[in-house]
């Protein structure tokens, strides 16, 4: 926001009978994903969640039970969360599995019949007209970027790949246009050159988003809150998302200076899929990102080389260094696709 935007003040329309102190919620959201405990642990209530990746789970469970019980053995031995599915039915919680929100015939229905105040959304497709006008006081959204810059799907990895030394996060207003509607707040913070996708993520949504969301949560109960429009057109071309097929093709290796290269490498965590396999036994692990070193080097940009040191990636300032992650999951899999005699590689 510039330093002379002024937020416009919207009172809290007179024909809701909303308690100023507590709202009825409808979270839609993928997966237990970041906004989700901090919506069970605030004051307002949520009167059912809608899991946009809850068709994965049901995919899940029809895989081979062998497949099935290492993934849970795995699961033990790195302590991992509870699934959205057990929260809301330790908690009671309505609960709705929806793989494409906006297609689904029955959701509007299933969303009418809670009688929510406010639907909050994160980490979700776009919502149908017909379900975020439920709500009396609308629908909600958490935004990793600092709107109108980087509407769109994958908005952290566009900061990233343009060399933006700051982003941040914005709640705003649903409408039908792709993250266009009225901002309620914003947060502005630094990017450190390296940081990955999933850092950097945890910093836009768990450190500054969440609390936002909460904050526009309060402020809305309370009938008075700001609203400051967007305008039509956004700063910067939509944040469509990038598969890892296709950035190799984005950067410019020849051009652009070798820190550019290894902070957007840094960033996109999935990218090492293109990558020929680690050598010999290890052809089942990926390869990770290490540090850089700027010194002379021949041989085509991007590709593999070796020296003393192991592996790396030739750049033409210098290397930037691969190791082999081992992964156990990885493992798993491999074990269980040689036992269907199937042959699994670090692309799988």
């Amino acid at each position: 926001m510039g330093k002379n935007s002024q937020p416009k003040i919207i009172p809290m329309p007179n024909n809701t009978s909303v308690n100023p102190a507590c709202l009825k919620v409808v979270v839609i959201t993928t997966g237990l994903s970041a906004i989700v405990q901090p919506l069970l642990d605030s004051r307002h209530t949520i009167a059912g969640i809608v899991d946009c990746g809850g068709k994965d789970a049901e995919r899940s469970a029809s895989l081979p039970a062998l497949l099935r019980l290492l993934r849970a053995g795995y699961g033990l031995m790195r302590r991992y969360p509870p699934s959205l599915t057990s929260v809301v039915a330790k908690r009671d919680i309505p609960y709705y599995s929806a793989d494409r929100a906006a297609r689904d015939p029955h959701l509007a229905s299933w969303i009418q019949a809670l009688h929510p105040d406010v639907i909050v959304v994160y980490y979700a497709p776009l919502l149908d007209q017909r379900i975020f006008t439920i709500p009396p006081l609308g629908a909600i959204n958490l935004h990793p970027s600092l709107l109108p810059a980087y509407r769109g799907g994958h908005p952290l990895f566009w900061t990233v790949y343009n060399g933006d030394a700051h982003s941040g996060a914005t709640v705003h207003f649903i409408d039908a246009r792709t993250d266009a509607g009225d901002i309620l707040y914003q947060h502005v913070f630094s990017i450190q050159p390296g940081m990955s996708e999933s850092t950097l993520e945890k910093l836009a949504i768990d450190q500054h988003g969440v609390r936002l969301m909460l904050k526009a949560l309060d402020a809305i109960a309370t009938g008075v809150y700001p609203r400051l429009p967007q305008p039509i057109l956004s700063t910067t071309p939509a944040a469509n998302r990038v598969y890892a097929e296709r950035l190799h093709r984005l950067i410019d290796w020849n051009d652009w200076s070798i820190e550019r290269v290894w902070s957007v490498l840094r960033f996109a965590e999935g990218w090492q899929k293109t990558l020929p396999c680690p050598p010999g036994w290890k052809r089942p692990f990926r390869w990770v990102l290490g540090h850089y070193t700027q010194e002379p080097v021949t041989g085509p940009p991007g590709s593999i080389a070796q020296d003393r040191g192991g592996y790396y990636l030739l750049h033409p300032a210098g290397k930037i260094r691969l190791r082999v992650h081992y992964n156990f999951k990885q493992y798993v899999k491999s074990v269980v696709s040689r036992l269907q005699g199937r042959s699994v590689t670090c692309n799988s």
